[in-house]
């Protein structure tokens, strides 16, 4: 009789791409049924993997338990020390979806010898170059189909959309559970808060409204204002549909009116989307007025280098793989960690330093080119040479939507929607190059006037205590610097930090 301590260590490895029902009970019965397959062979399942409601096809899904398991399989142990020889699976496709998946997975499962993989119907020797290739070759396969069903949902949600069909997914509020018929309570509700945004009223102060009565979303989250703004510019509303960024019409050209009660007029549903034009590229303040032209990255950043650190790892063609790094917290180690994403995130996955380290260097390189260049002095920029360019697409716009905001109406709603995105993307397009060009001539204003001493003593201090803020910051590191390349240490294991590895790429080197 086999003992317990004599049976081979494998780890059960269970995905599903869709958790409907949100019980799980798909990942349970494939690790049920991998429990059961080690059994008759005689092995031991000490581990549970599992990537529930996660799809295996995409490039830009994580799997998790799956990105641990090949840390597993590389090591030959869990975290705790436990023993690791082999991997059980339901059928291969739960475990890849992806070539480029299969051959992390192999590559991880043959770094040690003597490993053991099956699934439910028989095992199978991965260190065979033939069941590899078959293996890989069924990864291509699978990704074949994956995109043959990809577009074949893609024509189906075109023709229901054409044919005026509700699509599926959750019950949208304001309607019941049939989504063609309205909610007695929440379609009234919609159609007030639409109408209170056209006469003036802010979305943040309809939405600490329905906090206070109680509201909530289809799925009992709390209204958010992100959340009513995205609903109300639902072309469902006013019984229309879009797929992608456009309105589904017929062969007239006119919008395609769906089978379901509408909330709104399609009047309405215009004169909201015509307000969220004019604050697009703008702040909104609490009022919902809307203010001055934000610039394109006006994101808070939390780390200094996000989006300037890129990933300099050799690839196989003789480049690199250049991914901008992201940022892991170490709590356990009291530091950030830049680290270049997985494959499966578009990255290799093979690079990561101490941020805190990289965070004090790159200033000081930054530093020393302003005391080098000592700040020469230079004549502020002219006035943008396009301004009136921009005040005519202004005007534009805003003679649009007073057209169709009058009473009556100069143009009818489908016509205002019809123009509507050309107007936006002019509009768009030359503020972009006026915040460029403005955001040069801060610069050159900034050069003749600013104390070095001052700013490397302010650089580091808290912002509490006078400090820089890190969007300062940010700005004088791009000002310098169009990149910094990070290059692999060449060994394994936890390296010391190496400055030599850092390879800054200059304004002036561009």
């Amino acid at each position: 009789m086999l003992r317990l301590a004599d049976s081979i260590p494998v780890v059960s490895y269970a995905r599903i791409s869709a958790d409907t029902k949100r019980d799980e009970h798909g990942v349970r019965d494939q690790h049920k049924v991998n429990r059961e397959t080690a059994a008759r062979h005689g092995w031991t399942v000490v581990h549970e993997f599992t990537d529930n409601d996660k799809s295996a096809a995409k490039a830009d899904v994580v799997r998790d338990d799956f990105e641990a398991m090949l840390k597993a399989l590389r090591a030959g142990k869990l975290d705790d020390g436990t023993p690791v020889r082999g991997v059980v699976v339901v059928a291969d496709d739960r475990l890849t979806r992806r070539p480029g998946d299969y051959e992390r997975f192999v590559e991880a499962f043959t770094y040690n010898d003597g490993f053991v993989f099956a699934d439910a119907k028989q095992t199978k020797n991965l260190y065979s170059e033939d069941v590899e290739s078959m293996g890989l070759f069924g990864a291509v396969i699978s990704k074949m189909e994956v995109r043959k069903m990809q577009r074949r949902v893609r024509r189906a949600h075109r023709r229901r959309a054409e044919e005026g069909i509700p699509v599926g997914g959750h019950r949208p509020f304001g309607w019941q559970a049939d989504r063609v018929s309205l909610d007695p309570v929440e379609a009234p509700l919609l159609q007030q808060a639409a109408r209170d945004f056209i006469a003036g009223r802010s979305l943040r102060s309809i939405v600490n409204e329905w906090s206070s009565k109680g509201v909530r979303t289809p799925r009992g989250g709390e209204w958010q204002t992100r959340v009513l703004k995205g609903t109300l510019s639902n072309p469902r509303l006013c019984g229309w549909r879009k797929l992608g960024d456009e309105l589904v019409r017929d062969e007239n050209g006119d919008p395609v009116v769906g089978k379901w009660e509408a909330i709104l007029t399609p009047d309405e549903w215009v004169s909201v989307q015509a307000i969220f034009a004019t604050r697009k590229g703008r702040s909104v303040s609490k009022d919902g007025t809307a203010g001055e032209v934000l610039p394109p990255d006006y994101r808070e950043h939390r780390y200094l280098l996000t989006g300037i650190l890129r990933c300099g790892r050799p690839t196989e063609n003789g480049g690199i793989c250049n991914t901008k790094l992201r940022v892991a917290q170490r709590p356990e180690l009291g530091h950030h960690v830049y680290l270049c994403p997985a494959r499966s995130a578009g990255g290799c996955g093979g690079l990561s330093r101490r941020g805190d380290l990289v965070d004090l260097y790159v200033s000081e390189m930054v530093l020393a080119k302003l005391e080098e260049a000592q700040m020469r002095k230079r004549v502020p920029s002219a006035e943008w040479p396009r301004q009136a360019e921009l005040e005519e697409a202004q005007a534009a716009l805003d003679e649009h939507i007073a057209a169709f905001m009058a009473k009556p109406k100069r143009i009818s709603a489908e016509l205002f929607y019809r123009l509507l995105p050309d107007l936006e993307r002019d509009l768009a397009e030359l503020r972009a190059e006026k915040n460029k060009y403005e955001g040069a001539a801060k610069v050159e204003r900034a050069r003749s006037e600013i104390d070095v001493d001052d700013l490397r003593k302010r650089w580091y201090l808290p912002e509490e205590e006078g400090g820089l803020p890190l969007s300062r910051k940010r700005m004088y590191v791009r000002e310098a610097l169009v990149a910094v390349i990070v290059h692999p240490s060449g060994r394994t294991g936890r390296a010391p930090f190496n400055p030599d590895l850092l390879e800054p790429i200059g304004r002036e080197d561009v």
